[in-house]
């Protein structure tokens, strides 16, 4: 893996309100939230629930208690991104 640059770029981030490294946890768990947040219903709830064309989804890597808290962020990020 490679290591983070000396000085990182930053970028702000909706989910914590505060500018943070693009090599963080922060940014890494924001880009998927956001990521699935952009996708149709139909598509989120296959990725994270069902399996397709032998494909597993978050649920069957992650486990339940994983999939409620990413439903809850991508709600709280399309809520954000909603306000003025």
């Amino acid at each position: 893996m490679p290591f983070p640059p000396d000085n990182p770029p930053h970028v702000f981030s909706i989910l914590t309100g505060r500018e943070v490294s693009t090599w963080s946890e922060e940014w890494k768990h924001e880009c998927e939230v956001r990521y699935r947040a952009n996708m149709s219903l139909a598509q989120r709830n296959e990725a994270l629930d069902g399996v397709k064309d032998g494909m597993r989804g978050v649920r069957q890597i992650r486990g339940d208690a994983a999939v409620a808290q990413l439903r809850a962020e991508i709600d709280r990020y399309a809520a954000l991104k909603a306000r003025p």
